[in-house]
């Protein structure tokens, strides 16, 4: 998936200290000219979108795709959580609190299983 350059860095640009290419290019450690390449191609590649979203606490969601596909992933997340704590407590009697390591880890290999199921059930 490619991601639009000046999207993403006008996002990132809002929540951070990185306001210009040359900015980008420091925190990267890598060249102005590879952030120019980056930026004439209008891709931001998803693994500087990691790496700033990691560095600086954002929402890797929003920092790709916006608000409102944010908000949509925030209200899934908040759905698949009490789906998850609602089952643990009834059948296993173990109270999950939110933002619990647990509940987070949970959730993680949950997704991961669908997925990988899904990916099986699709070939």
């Amino acid at each position: 998936m490619d991601l639009e350059f000046e999207d993403v860095f006008r996002r990132i640009s809002e929540q951070t200290d990185l306001k210009t290419s040359t900015n980008l290019a420091e925190f990267l450690g890598i060249s102005s000219a590879s952030v120019s390449k980056q930026k004439t191609g209008n891709t931001f590649p998803a693994a500087w979108a990691i790496l700033i979203a990691k560095q600086y606490n954002l929402d890797l969601n929003y920092i790709v795709f916006g608000e409102k596909y944010a908000d949509k992933m925030r209200k899934d997340d908040e759905d698949m959580n009490v789906l998850i704590k609602n089952y643990v407590e009834k059948k296993h009697d173990f109270e999950l609190k939110d933002g619990d390591y647990v509940l987070k880890a949970l959730s993680g290999e949950i997704e991961l299983m669908i997925g990988r199921f899904l990916g099986h059930i699709k070939k």
